[in-house]
């Protein structure tokens, strides 16, 4: 037996589920609209509250140097060890129970120095073109739009050297100078730049930043020592040794219309970067190196080169002027002989009588 659902209850169940389907996507069709707009409206607050327009503005860690403590030959250690030990006793200088010496004759000179670079900040700013030009030479990486300095404070304090002494190397026969350097002051510098934003095309647009770098505190101990290398010039490697203190104090602002204002993470990675720059250029073991002048930065070997270098010069000259001399006069040798031949010869018709050239 076989029961027939009405038409009018079938025509019901059907609206009932045709309703659900539209319902369904109607639902789904919201949620995306939704999310879209979530994403537009996050895009248009980066791009019209912290980037700028790019046509609205103004156009590896470093390699590790050398140690100063270089390598020499077993050879030279007893001469350098009975040198070091004559200058020693004639400078009556005895490193283990000598004291630390005082250094304010070094402070009061550069106290000096450092209040004229002070007074000229002030009044000619030759030392913030140089500062500028140095901040947009080729070392400046692509991404980074140019670079504007606004504020330069050296302070008002000076550093104060103290304890000066005279310690032995890890090389035998070498000795060093240390002195403890101590800096407390704001020492400020003010830059204005954009962080290039360079996809899908070049320059789209620019992410303005502004910062305020500030050296707060800095204590070190110093490390001058000479460096004779066998086979290279002479040099003073002046280091700083691992138990520094290095304090910044950075001020942050990025956007354009909408300013972030120091934002940790990014004081954070500038105290990081300057503190590595710091480490790989001047930490022992690595250095800044001086070199001597020309008067002494020579040794035997590199001359003894130079004399050969220039015997070989001299004997190879020569024998190319010899060369060019004989072939000069084997050709006028023959030149000489041919117009020797024509002027010796009769001219027929003329026997007795005068050349007609002459």
């Amino acid at each position: 037996m076989s029961t027939e659902v009405p038409n009018s209850v079938q025509a019901y169940i059907d609206n009932a589920i045709n309703k659900n389907s539209i319902n369904s996507w109607s639902f789904t069709l919201g949620f995306l609209l939704g999310q879209i707009t979530v994403v537009l409206l996050v895009l248009a607050f980066i791009k019209f509250m912290l980037l700028e327009d790019s046509k609205n503005t103004n156009k590896k860690r470093p390699i590790l140097f050398p140690s100063p403590i270089s390598a020499t030959k077993s050879s030279s250690i007893p001469s350098s060890s009975s040198a070091l030990s004559t200058i020693l006793s004639k400078t009556f200088y005895d490193p283990i129970h000598h004291l630390p010496e005082s250094t304010d004759w070094l402070n009061v000179l550069l106290a000096q120095a450092i209040n004229l670079y002070r007074d000229d900040a002030q009044t000619n700013n030759r030392l913030l073109r140089v500062i500028d030009e140095a901040l947009n030479s080729g070392l400046k990486p692509d991404f980074v739009g140019p670079i504007h300095l606004t504020q330069l404070n050296l302070g008002e304090e000076y550093p104060l050297f103290s304890n000066a002494r005279i310690m032995p190397t890890e090389k035998l026969g070498r000795m060093r100078a240390e002195i403890d350097c101590q800096f407390n002051d704001q020492v400020t510098l003010g830059i204005d730049t954009q962080i290039l934003i360079n996809w899908p095309r070049p320059r789209i647009a620019v992410l303005p930043i502004s910062l305020m770098l500030s050296v707060v505190k800095f204590s070190t101990t110093l490390a001058i020592e000479i460096v004779n290398p066998p086979d290279t010039s002479s040099y003073v490697a002046i280091s700083a040794l691992p138990d520094f203190i290095l304090e910044f104090d950075v001020q942050s602002f990025i956007g354009s219309r909408t300013k972030l204002e120091s934002v940790p993470k990014v004081t954070q990675l500038i105290t990081s970067k300057l503190r590595n720059l710091f480490l790989d250029r001047f930490v022992f073991p690595n250095f800044r190196k001086v070199e001597f002048p020309d008067l002494i930065q020579k040794t035997p070997i590199i001359l003894q080169e130079e004399r050969n270098n220039i015997k070989k010069a001299i004997i190879a000259n020569d024998y190319s002027m010899n060369q060019e001399s004989e072939l000069y006069l084997s050709s006028t040798s023959a030149n000489s002989r041919f117009i020797s031949s024509k002027i010796s010869k009769p001219v027929s018709g003329i026997v007795g009588k005068d050349p007609p050239f002459s």
